[in-house]
């Protein structure tokens, strides 16, 4: 059963204003209704669930006994007279619904699945979910390499505990971007971030990865930011020194419990992006000890109950695939 309740937004004021407790009781047929310490519903019937969205106000929210997803949208004026808009999303997941990737089937020739391209509203609607945002793009990368003669490396890719990629960047060259560092995923619901070719593809199966995504560069590492190559003004890569397009990352602050952004600049003229250094202290802000950079620019979008509610930019770039929470189908 899907209730319908009222939620009570409680937030910090101003820019700083951070995701925490958005309901505390909702009101259900023959029975109270609430949510626990980490947003998962309590009630008599464990297979119920709550969903509320508001678009124009900017709040999405999910919960059931297993999963809690919380969604604010945030629209802020900078100093350069600039909008800037982003989407912040916590998520209190379990063993029973753990994060999942959304990959588009095997087309053709093609030599796995999430090598072919589909606009993110049609794969957000073909296998809707709680909550997705934009993943590592690497069919991107294979499709270069087969159409091009690109010699990009595709990374090392895992999903679902099943090799699909294992070439990847030689960490001790000359950097390029996209670094092809590494966010793996295990069972216990931790996440960890390497850089490029610290372990193998057969190495992260033997320690228990499920997923291994690979582009970058790594955020946050055992709480120790990436000082040389994601912040500041001498930033390795240029992508990240500058306010120059949107942004997806994800984040762990501890195992199941994550925080996923994604910043949108529609139009330059009015809207402003953000930097590797915003991106940190943003995901520290909320506690995250291990973050990541995923593709941006028109790749990065999140979407809710298979809905796309933020773009990087206007281009619609399509998508191979995604990572998600809540499958819906």
């Amino acid at each position: 059963m899907l209730l319908a309740g009222v939620l009570l937004l409680s937030s910090a004021a101003g820019e700083t204003a951070q995701i925490r407790s958005l309901a505390d009781e909702m009101p259900g047929p023959g029975a109270e209704w609430h949510l626990d310490e980490k947003g998962f519903l309590v009630g008599e019937n464990p297979s119920d669930s709550w969903m509320m969205e508001d678009e124009e106000k900017g709040i999405w929210q999910y919960a059931d006994a297993n999963l809690s997803v919380r969604v604010k949208r945030f629209e802020e004026m900078t100093d350069k007279k600039l909008k800037r808009v982003y989407c912040v999303a916590e998520v209190y997941a379990s063993e029973q619904s753990p994060l999942y990737p959304i990959l588009h089937p095997q087309v053709g020739n093609e030599p796995a699945p999430g090598c072919h391209k589909e606009k993110a509203d049609k794969l957000a609607a073909d296998y809707p979910s709680v909550l997705a945002i934009s993943d590592d793009y690497y069919g991107h990368r294979y499709q270069t390499r087969k159409t091009k003669g690109s010699k990009w490396p595709v990374g090392i890719i895992i999903r679902n505990g099943k090799i699909l990629f294992d070439k990847t960047r030689d960490s001790s060259k000359k950097a390029e971007f996209p670094p092809l560092d590494t966010l793996a995923v295990y069972p216990d619901g931790s996440m960890k971030v390497r850089v490029s070719d610290e372990l193998t593809a057969e190495e992260y199966l033997a320690e228990g990865a499920t997923n291994v995504f690979s582009f970058g560069p790594w955020l946050i590492r055992n709480g120790e930011v990436n000082e040389k190559g994601a912040v500041g003004p001498k930033a390795t890569y240029a992508t990240l020194r500058y306010s120059s397009s949107g942004r997806a990352v994800i984040g762990m602050v501890e195992p199941f419990h994550y925080i996923l952004i994604v910043v949108s600049r529609p139009d330059k003229k009015k809207y402003i992006g953000v930097d590797g250094e915003w991106l940190v202290a943003k995901l520290q802000e909320y506690g995250c000890v291990e973050a990541f950079n995923l593709d941006g620019g028109g790749t990065a979008c999140m979407a809710f109950n298979g809905k796309v509610i933020i773009r990087g930019d206007n281009s619609k770039r399509p998508l191979c695939g995604m990572i998600a929470f809540g499958n819906l189908e």
